[in-house]
């Protein structure tokens, strides 16, 4: 009887360090952020399933419209959720508005692509005017959070978008392999930096939009440095390939110069595509729009 009891034992013994070595050599969610020696940011891939809440607006025969509520670092984002009705299995995008553009006044734009067969999920980016609450207060804010090791809210507006892309990678309607970022003006920087640390997404389109271009200046104070290479899309924007990056610019646009986002492209490798058009909009406008398709198009035919 000792015996039997011995090798039960042992048994158990066996069992409980081989469930340790499991808990602790497996990958766990993690949303925690870290910063390289260069000042540039990054949050873990795995980041863990996120919880959402999806409210149905419109049930047409095209599409769906759904109202997507979910907690992103303290924070509930509120976003809407355009599917098309043409398969079971459609492409989607991020979809990041410009400065005081809320995700109601993105869907004009949105309805472009539905209609064109992409899902988007466009965001009420922290403090832009819509329901989304925090923000951006000034950029003293931001540097003294860097100083501090917290995280500045301008990262967290990229984890919001982070997050946004797992709740597509987990609906049932979505293609996961053909998830991508779409961001104009200042959205579009943070689309860039975005699709540089998601490796799962497929490509970057900016519509109106560049880095601040901080790499070409010099800063006395080495920390100073780091902290705007941390916010600026230059410094990321060459770490998306081989996925693909498409810029597309009015060549007078009024708020962001051409040649600013020429720099941009610069920086980033291939594969890689500009498209400038002769007006002088700032954000998607009519003369963008088929050129800009044809290219989404391509970059589709290619990941088959």
């Amino acid at each position: 009887m000792k015996k039997h009891k011995t090798l039960f034992a042992g048994i158990i013994a066996i069992l409980v360090i081989a469930g340790l070595y499991y808990f602790l050599s497996v990958e766990k969610p993690s949303q925690k952020w870290s910063v390289a020696p260069d000042g540039t940011f990054s949050y873990p891939e795995n980041r863990g399933v996120v919880q959402y809440e999806e409210l149905i607006l419109k049930d047409t025969t095209d599409f769906t419209l759904s109202k997507i509520i979910y907690e992103s670092k303290g924070e509930r984002i509120y976003a809407l959720l355009r599917v098309p009705k043409t398969s079971s299995n459609v492409p989607a995008m991020v979809m990041l508005p410009g400065a005081l553009v809320t995700k109601e006044g993105q869907q004009g734009v949105a309805e472009f692509f539905q209609k064109n067969g992409f899902a988007t999920l466009a965001l009420d980016e922290r403090g832009n005017g819509g329901e989304t609450q925090g923000g951006i207060t000034s950029m003293e804010a931001e540097y003294a959070s860097y100083m501090n090791e917290a995280e500045p809210v301008s990262h967290l507006m990229v984890f919001d978008a982070l997050r946004a892309f797992d709740i597509l990678q987990e609906h049932d309607m979505i293609d996961k392999d053909k998830i991508g970022f779409y961001g104009e003006s200042m959205g579009g920087r943070f689309a860039i930096i975005a699709a540089a640390l998601e490796p799962r997404a497929k490509f970057l389109i900016g519509v109106s939009t560049s880095g601040y271009g901080s790499g070409k200046q010099r800063f006395d104070d080495e920390i100073v440095a780091r902290f705007y290479a941390s916010i600026d899309p230059d410094s990321y924007v060459g770490r998306i390939s081989p996925r693909n990056v498409v810029l597309v610019h009015a060549a007078n646009d009024p708020m962001v110069p051409l040649e600013m986002a020429k720099s941009t492209y610069y920086y980033a490798n291939k594969p890689k595509q500009f498209i400038e058009v002769d007006s002088a909009c700032h954000g998607l406008c009519e003369e963008m729009r088929a050129p800009l398709l044809e290219e989404l198009v391509n970059i589709l035919e290619n990941l088959r």
